[in-house]
């Protein structure tokens, strides 16, 4: 069995080819159907989501992008036609995360029904964006330093905007999070990131960057 800094490095070698069909990791984006749910739904999420995938944590490149969201301006969120809960996942495991289809689960006090699922590979973006990102340095200062150094190690270059420090609620307590956005990303270094995402707690959907407009300035 390889190691996983050989499973890594193999990530990173297949990340750089821009054929979808070669990409490492796949979005699917599944229908979402209900009404509203938490805000903070992130840690609900994942306990909600573990029994059906127990896997993805351990996945290099895995984890939860998230839900796509109406915000009403209080702790909970509405669910559009349009809303989709989107997993990233290993090509290997497309087979077992598409089991989710027709699963029920509550986050709030709505009960909620997984619908149709939508495969979507990745696409370079010269900007990404990811609304949570986890380096377990509450300081701003330290989490740029920290950031800047990862991003140097995976030979990514691109120029971060760190958006106001979130508070990411758990079970008992909550952590540190930054929403951050990178521009100036060429092909190779847009696909690489994506597919093995930033920092910690991918599974709360916390360092999964997609493509984004460009941006000059985050909340």
């Amino acid at each position: 069995m390889a190691s996983p800094a050989a499973r890594q490095l193999k990530i990173i070698e297949m990340a750089e080819m821009s054929d979808p069909a070669q990409q490492p990791v796949i979005d699917l984006a599944f229908d979402l159907i209900g009404t509203t749910i938490p805000l903070d739904y992130h840690y609900r999420l994942w306990k909600a989501l573990k029994p059906m995938l127990p896997w993805i944590s351990e996945e290099p490149g895995g984890g939860i992008v998230g839900i796509g969201l109406v915000k009403t301006g209080t702790e909970d969120a509405l669910l559009s036609h349009r809303s989709r809960l989107t997993l990233r996942v290993p090509r290997n495991r497309v087979g077992a995360a598409s089991d989710l289809v027709g699963f029920h689960f509550r986050l709030g006090i709505d009960d909620l029904k997984i619908g149709a699922v939508h495969e979507r590979p990745l696409k370079a973006s010269p900007t990404l964006y990811a609304p949570l990102v986890v380096l377990d340095e509450p300081d701003e200062l330290r989490f740029t330093s920290t950031l800047m150094e990862r991003l140097d190690s995976l030979g990514t270059p691109c120029k971060p905007i760190l958006g106001r420090r979130r508070s990411l609620r758990l079970a008992l307590d909550a952590i540190d999070a930054f929403p951050v956005a990178l521009q100036g990303c060429n092909a190779d270094q847009s696909l690489r990131i994506q597919a093995l995402g930033l920092g910690n707690r991918r599974r709360l959907g916390c360092g999964v960057f997609v493509p984004h407009k460009k941006i000059e300035y985050i909340e």
